[in-house]
């Protein structure tokens, strides 16, 4: 039996594995209007500044002043006042150790079972070529 399409074959799989075992984490960023809606407001420049970077928006937002992030809650599961605080969700794909290591070990158990049918496999022939 050729190896090689079972060596494609487990990559195609850890791609997969790799693939599902990230999760999105949200936070919730809280500042008063004034730093959300002005265009030179602290929250304002940093999203402008960091556009889709949400780790270094976060860092930014950090330092503005009456600032607050309050991680793995969107702005609606968060209380706050609405008539003198903004709220802006933020998302970040980090990755899933428990369906990592899920995957790992799923692809460790197909790798031995695949062996050991290819092992089997040339004992047949080997001794029916005797």
């Amino acid at each position: 039996m050729n190896l090689r399409p079972v060596s494609l074959g487990v990559v195609v799989v850890l791609a997969l594995a790799l693939q599902a075992c990230t999760k999105t984490v949200y936070y919730a960023v809280l500042a008063p209007h004034a730093a959300m809606d002005d265009s030179k407001g602290c929250i304002r420049q940093c999203q402008m500044l960091h556009a889709g970077q949400t780790k270094q928006f976060l860092k930014c937002v950090d330092i503005c002043p009456d600032s607050q992030t309050i991680k793995e809650r969107r702005c609606e599961q968060v209380p706050y006042d609405d008539q003198a605080y903004g709220c802006v969700t933020a998302q970040n794909q980090t990755l899933d150790g428990l369906a990592f290591g899920l995957g790992i070990g799923l692809l460790a158990l197909v790798n031995v079972v695949v062996v050991a049918l290819v092992a089997s496999a040339d004992t047949s022939q080997n001794s029916m070529s005797k």
